[in-house]
């Protein structure tokens, strides 16, 4: 390591003894030297030759060649750089060094440069390679490139002091264990330049090191670490610190950034540590990293997070923390940092203790900026995470507020900012925090920030602001009814058909049929329900009775309704239907059609959240209902028919009790609607050539719901879903027999009312007789 006294660089006279004595030691025949000019050394080369660069010499040890350590000498007594080619090299340092030493470094580049390629440089009780020299006006700061080269030491793996500058590419360097109560780092920066892009560096202490002997100028290291695996075994995977603990130290500065998805592994938890009278500032940027990063309260540690990188780890004395640019900063525990500043960054304060009882308290001297502060909340047990500057607090900034837990009881508000004045504003991610039923709201209350709701009286509870999870859960229960009339009114529309035409002939016959519902069925719920589906079925004449002629007939299909809510949450059920129908028909036009029909749902609910999460569930459930129909078609002059009937129809859909998996729970006993419908239709009937009909035709009809208590529990708290209510059904039409045995239809229908209405509805079908 290099050293200095107070008067000149220590470093300066070891490099400069280095030097001398290499250059003057004939150890043995084994010691090459090139002086002033240019040396190759070709396979297989000499493993226990070293060799000594002077005097802008070059040395190149081509692939396959083997040696000892080598010296690169720039500084005085030679009379300039040298440089050092290596590639394929291998460079293991075994032999005595001056004077019989130790062995020294594998590579030693004294203010000279250095290019190493797909290399091997090890040293066993020394750096792998060292960069150092003198500072003095007129030398070159020593420089290596390092690519696609394995380099290992005893206690560093390389070290660059001098104002040096080493630039790794893809290499693995690594160091041992190293002296005891030594700096220690597979890179140690002393007050150098270091780049490295790829590979891994590892050590014992510490990974990288950036430090400084320098005792009396203010100095800077610089230390760029791009998508490089760091570890320590036993300490942190960063370490900064000086060389010395004792004053005079002020003034030094280390510039780490670590960038491209860097990783850092500390045997100790940390990913870095600053220590002793020295300023570090850290930044990194575009990473993923898991670990502690702490000062001792001695150095002057800042931290910036900056563009998408993530940090998972305590702080502890840190100056400055900047999160910025979708940065984010996740808790492990409670935390005090001084001063932060936030430009579009996120800091998770309940971190890892999301879907836990754990909060955390973060605690702030002073913020500013703007920035998003992800919190979690328990309103069932009134806790939560806390955010408490202490100072003034700046800026503007969102709360993402995640809540979990049962249906809160204590409905108090609860605190999740305290600050200490200056104006900031704080709002909620979604404007809301769900909380079971009711969703809560941001409130300031003086300087501090609290959760608020309005809920419902325990005499109408849907008074009060429903979640996301709660109105889909509402709507979802209550909308069988409109699914099983949906399918019905294709087999009414059917059942028509056969008041055209002939009706001794059995026949089988398929609706495909597309509507839309905008429902408001109570307790602050609306939604639009879009189904689709095909239904088809067979029949034929069984017999003449009471004037008229029966005809019966089965029926299946199936239906897909979405439900779609004001914030994005959706509902899904899955119909699957069969019936039985008949119809009895008069040559005086009376006729009677009834229906029973059995369906089985499966129902799925997609929420929103007020946040922007999802949650998901689902259940089955069953239904049946029946439908019964009396009319006449009357004709008059010019072959003009008018229809009048009147209907009623009965549904029961099963209950059944489901959760959303984000804990809601629900439970409904049953779903049931009674209708009665009074309408008409008036049309024309045409002959067309060739004995084909077309019945165009208008229709108009009044429907009135009577069921008004479907009761529903959320949670534990009563619902109702009620669908009672008046609304008028407009349609128009056309049925047409283009042979004796083909029929064709279509129809479209519309209908408004308070609480159920239908913009549009269209369906087409076919009949085939036998």
């Amino acid at each position: 390591m290099p050293t200095s006294t107070s008067t000149a660089p220590r470093q300066r006279v070891l490099a400069s003894a280095i030097g001398l004595a290499f250059a003057t030691l004939a150890v043995s025949s084994q010691a090459g030297t090139v002086i002033g000019t240019n040396q190759t050394i070709d396979a297989p080369g000499d493993a226990a030759e070293t060799w000594t660069v002077s005097n802008t010499g070059s040395l190149t040890v081509n692939s396959g060649a083997a040696t000892n350590w080598i010296l690169i000498q720039g500084a005085p007594p030679s009379t300039g750089p040298s440089t050092l080619t290596t590639n394929g090299a291998t460079i293991i340092s075994t032999a005595p060094g001056a004077g019989g030493g130790a062995p020294p470094a594998a590579v030693t580049i004294e203010n000279s440069n250095a290019t190493i390629s797909n290399s091997t440089i090890s040293s066993a009780t020394n750096a792998g390679i060292q960069l150092v020299g003198q500072t003095t006006a007129g030398l070159i700061a020593p420089t290596a490139t390092v690519t696609n080269s394995t380099v290992s030491g005893f206690q560093y793996g390389i070290s660059v002091s001098s104002n040096g500058v080493l630039t790794l590419n893809n290499s693995n360097v690594s160091a041992g264990t190293g002296a005891a109560g030594g700096i220690n780092g597979g890179v140690v920066n002393f007050d150098s330049t270091v780049v490295a892009t790829g590979g891994t560096i590892s050590g014992n202490i510490s990974g990288v090191t950036a430090t400084t002997t320098n005792l009396t100028t203010e100095t800077t290291s610089n230390t760029t670490l791009s998508g490089v695996s760091v570890s320590a075994a036993t300490g942190a995977a960063i370490v900064v610190q000086p060389a010395r603990p004792a004053a005079p130290f002020e003034g030094h500065t280390a510039n780490i950034l670590i960038e491209a998805d860097t990783t850092l592994t500390g045997g100790n938890g940390y990913a870095l540590q600053a220590t002793g009278l020295i300023t570090a500032n850290a930044t990194i940027d575009n990473s993923t990293i898991v670990g502690n990063v702490s000062s001792d309260g001695t150095a002057t540690l800042n931290l910036t997070l900056q563009n998408n990188a993530n940090l998972t780890g305590s702080l502890a004395n840190i100056n400055v923390l900047a999160v910025n640019s979708n940065a984010t900063w996740r808790l492990i525990s409670d935390n005090t940092v001084g001063t932060v500043t936030m430009n579009g960054g996120n800091i998770d304060i309940s971190g890892t203790a999301v879907g836990t009882p754990t909060t955390h308290t973060l605690t702030i001297a002073t913020l500013s900026g703007t920035g998003t502060f992800l919190m979690s909340t328990n309103l069932g047990t009134h806790t939560g995470d806390l955010l408490n500057v202490t100072g003034t607090a700046a800026g503007t900034y969102q709360l993402h507020v995640r809540n979990s837990g049962g249906e809160p009881t204590n409905l108090s508000p609860l605190t999740v900012v305290q600050t200490g004045g200056g104006g900031a504003a704080f709002s909620l991610v979604g404007g809301k925090v769900d909380a079971g039923v009711y969703s809560y709201t941001l409130e300031q209350q003086g300087n501090n920030w609290a959760l608020v709701t309005n809920p419902g009286s325990p005499e109408d509870p849907g008074e009060g602001d429903l979640t996301p999870g709660a109105k889909t859960v509402l709507g979802l229960s209550g909308a069988g009814p409109t699914v099983w009339y949906g399918e019905a009114a294709i087999l009414r529309s059917r059942l028509g058909e056969l008041r055209i035409g002939d009706q001794s002939n059995s026949g089988v016959w398929a609706r495909t049929f597309g509507k839309q519902y905008n429902a408001k069925p109570g307790d602050g719920t609306s939604y639009r329900q879009t189904q689709y589906g095909v239904i088809g079925g067979v029949d034929g004449v069984v017999g003449q009775s009471w004037g008229g002629t029966w005809l019966v007939g089965a029926m299946m299909g199936t239906s897909h309704s979405k439900l779609s809510f004001d914030n994005g949450s959706t509902g899904g059920v899955n119909s699957y239907t069969a019936g039985l129908y008949a119809t009895w028909i008069t040559k005086g036009g009376w006729y009677f059609d009834g229906l029973v029909k059995f369906n089985h749902f499966v129902n799925s609910a997609d929420v929103i959240m007020s946040d922007g999460t999802g949650s998901h569930g689902g259940f089955n459930n069953n239904g049946i209902g029946m439908t019964l129909e009396f009319g006449r078609h009357i004709e008059f002059g010019n072959r003009w028919f008018v229809e009048p009937y009147i209907q009623a129809s009965m549904v029961r859909i099963g209950g059944d009790n489901f959760s959303l998996d984000n804990g809601m729970q629900s439970s409904t006993s049953h779903t049931g609607s009674v209708e009665a419908r009074i309408g008409a239709a008036l049309g024309k009937t045409i002959e067309l050539s060739g004995g084909a009909l077309l019945q165009p035709y208008l229709k108009l009809a009044v429907i009135q719901e009577f069921v008004s208590n479907n009761k529903i529990m959320i949670n534990g708290l009563g619902f109702n879903n009620d669908i009672s209510g008046t609304r008028v059904e407009f349609g128009a039409g056309v049925a047409a027999q283009l042979r004796h045995n083909l029929q064709i239809y279509a129809e479209v229908e519309t209908s408004a009312g308070h609480k159920i209405s239908q913009p549009w509805g269209a369906q087409v079908g076919l009949r085939y007789a036998f």
